[in-house]
């Protein structure tokens, strides 16, 4: 007798082991402050090293295949501001975990990733002092011909496409002219670069 029901008790776990393998291990759910669903990029990282990533629109997102150990959650584009990363998530095989996510994309200047990786490269210019330099003029020779003219703190701001060079000079009076070159790599999609002028001598 005790070995038929101790048989039965092993029979009744694997079924439910087996039926455990149909759950979903973890559900995302992200929204707005105000309670929306935004279209939000989201990746799921296990320890292993397997990334999944995929894009919500107006419902929970499912990741089903997870193992059993805790998986690092990111909601938000690599480059942008306000990306969430959730560490130590718990995931099994007996339930569906649903994690929720408020996101606010809405704060940051760019609203959406570009269809092409760019950077941002903000010149500040400054005497040999440290004193920022207004109206002073960068000329870029390439990848295009661009002229700009710094602000009464010393900045001009340039967008280029990853895997280019910002190539030319900064001039200003009194000041001897000073060549630059700055590349983009998709690594560091913002950069600043000071540079100080000397005065002619």
């Amino acid at each position: 007798m005790r070995f038929w029901l101790y048989f039965w008790g092993c029979q009744i776990l694997i079924s439910g082991a087996i039926a455990a393998q149909d759950q979903c291990s973890l559900a995302v759910r992200v929204l707005l402050p105000d309670g929306r669903r935004p279209e939000a990029p989201i990746a799921v990282q296990e320890q292993s090293g397997r990334v999944q990533e995929k894009e919500q629109d107006d419902t929970d997102v499912q990741f089903c295949d997870l193992g059993i150990l805790p998986v690092t959650v990111k909601v938000g584009s690599d480059g942008l501001c306000n990306q969430i990363t959730i560490r130590d998530v718990p995931v099994s095989l007996e339930r569906t975990y649903v994690l929720t996510v408020t996101y606010d994309p809405l704060a940051c200047t760019e609203r959406v990733p570009p269809p092409v990786p760019i950077c941002e490269v903000l010149f500040r210019i400054a005497d040999s002092k440290g004193v920022w330099q207004s109206n002073a003029s960068l000329r870029v020779a390439t990848p295009k011909q661009i002229e700009r003219s710094t602000d009464r703190f010393g900045r001009a701001l340039f967008v280029i496409k990853a895997g280019e060079k910002l190539q030319g000079a900064v001039e200003a009076p009194n000041f001897s002219p000073s060549a630059f070159e700055v590349g983009c790599s998709r690594s560091e999609p913002k950069i600043e670069k000071v540079i100080q002028l000397s005065k002619h001598p």
